[in-house]
């Protein structure tokens, strides 16, 4: 059951049908590992034998799910659920995973028995199992052997190249940041790019739209400004959770873009991937604590490091917070452990959960359930470019100033959410108004966890005069919240849920 005709390669002992995330389709792949390097992913056919595999980038989600001798897959999760020959079981490793960090790590997903294929994978049946096997990540062989100057001009052509393919119109989302302008730089100098978008991010000002406006002004690109309803918030909010599949923890400040693009004949640019591997992580704050002779020391940095923006456990009460943490920690460790003693450690690590577990559910979910996404940070190419760099080389945001003098300086000068300073909330925030916080209330009170949310973010949803609320508790309420969404769409396929089981 398809939306579009499969790709298809063919060598001379393996031939393949496969979709794409994030680029164009390059022919020429004789083997899975060829289609893979281009972003693909899908079936394999060598004789009698069938594969399946997930592209090098793990921007395209391939879930499975056993039953017997056979094995189905889908790009998404709702219909291997739904289709099911028995009752699933809530998976707890992923969800406190997703309740500490926001997001799953590794193969996990929110039910035991589907499971997710990690970038560069094969997933094969033998010895009367299906067995998941992770040939050498090509990525992880890169060498930071090129100096900043060089390692940039490697991007740049790697850009163009993923880029020259692309037919028109590209709409291009514009944010504040620096990964949205350099996509736009791409497209602007390829003269594919028709129009930039920009909305909002639901903190209290305009900060990213007014950082955009200038960008687009210098690319001669004509700007919308996107916004929504504050009463339409629960529908948005449930929208969102539904494009992510429950597994991306956050509030429904993009879904105005989302509805924007949708059934539009447009190509969306996406900068997914592209902070990751220019800033190779440094924009989480663990560089103090890093020493290259303990590898196993800098993961645990690195998860400490991610748990800023994930604080989430703190809106349980208290028996929980270790417990939770504890689990997920474990399951983070094991994620990366194959990485530890890389060069590009901490880089790869960031990108194998944060990027490809959290991030990537926008351009595969969000925005590209129902539209085309270019993301070029996917490519691997760009990703070799990028990882080639010396450690020096992309210090300190080098790489992108040097990615940015060959593709157009003066954008690269303008202001961002880098280097400027934001004001207090001072403007009205969908996520605070009384149709978001009856929502939260609603989902708060009803499900597993019902009874065991914190006193404290209990008292600031029944306050009349509520105040700020901390970003942990926000967090958290966004993460029991979409945790309970979860629970009721699918109580009628779930075995009985315990939370004392999260404990366990």
């Amino acid at each position: 059951m398809l939306d579009r005709e499969p790709l298809r390669w063919s060598g001379s002992r393996q031939r393949g049908l496969a979709w794409l995330e994030g680029q164009v389709w390059r022919p020429g792949a004789s083997d899975w590992r060829e289609a893979s390097r281009r972003g693909a992913c899908g079936l394999v056919l060598e004789g009698h034998r069938r594969y399946l595999h997930s592209s090098i980038n793990g921007l395209g989600p391939v879930h499975w799910i056993s039953d017997g001798d056979a094995a189905y897959f889908a790009s998404r999760i709702d219909p291997l659920a739904r289709t099911a020959p028995a009752p699933l079981s809530i998976d707890w490793d992923a969800w406190a995973s997703i309740l500490t960090l926001r997001f799953p790590v590794g193969e996990y997903t929110p039910f035991a028995e589907i499971r997710r294929l990690e970038p560069y994978s094969l997933l094969r049946h033998r010895m009367r199992r299906f067995r998941s096997h992770a040939p050498t990540w090509p990525w992880a062989e890169a060498e930071p052997r090129l100096d900043r100057d060089s390692s940039a001009e490697a991007i740049v052509a790697a850009l163009r190249e993923t880029a020259d393919p692309l037919e028109g119109p590209v709409a291009t989302p514009l944010s504040g940041g620096r990964d949205s302008r350099m996509v736009a730089c791409l497209l602007a100098e390829a003269g594919k790019a028709s129009l930039a978008l920009s909305v909002g991010d639901d903190e209290g000002d305009t900060f990213e739209e007014d950082l955009a406006a200038p960008v687009a002004t210098a690319l001669n690109m004509p700007h919308e400004h996107l916004s929504a309803d504050p009463d339409r918030y629960s529908s948005d909010w449930e929208q969102r959770a539904l494009a992510v599949e429950h597994q991306f923890v956050d509030h429904a400040w993009l879904v105005p873009l989302a509805q924007r693009v949708d059934g539009a004949r447009l190509t969306i640019g996406d900068g997914f991937a592209i902070d990751t591997l220019l800033l190779r992580g440094s924009r989480f704050d663990f560089s103090e604590k890093l020493d290259l002779r303990h590898p196993r020391r800098d993961n645990l940095a690195l998860f400490d490091s991610l748990r800023r923006y994930g604080m989430a456990h703190l809106a349980l009460t208290g028996r929980f917070g270790e417990p939770l943490v504890s689990r997920a920690r474990g399951l983070f460790m094991g994620a990366v452990k194959p990485l530890e003693g890389n060069p590009l450690q901490m880089t790869l690590a960031f990108y194998r959960t944060r990027t490809a577990r959290g991030v990537s559910c926008y351009p595969s979910g969000l925005l590209g359930s129902r539209s085309r996404v270019f993301a070029p940070g996917s490519a691997d190419a760009v990703a070799m470019a990028a990882l080639s760099a010396t450690r020096e080389g992309s210090e300190g945001g080098a790489l992108y100033a040097a990615v940015f003098d060959i593709l157009h300086r003066d954008v690269g000068l303008l202001p961002s959410t880098s280097d400027t300073p934001r004001r207090p909330p001072h403007l009205q925030r969908r996520w605070r108004s009384a149709e978001a916080l009856e929502m939260h209330r609603r989902l708060l009170g009803d499900g597993p966890l019902a009874p065991h949310v914190s006193g404290e973010l209990r008292d600031w949803l029944s306050s009349p005069r509520r105040g700020e609320l901390s970003p942990d508790l926000r967090l958290g309420m966004e993460s029991v919240s979409l945790f309970h969404s979860w629970w009721h769409r699918y109580l009628h396929l779930l075995k009985p849920v315990e939370a004392a089981d999260l404990l366990g």
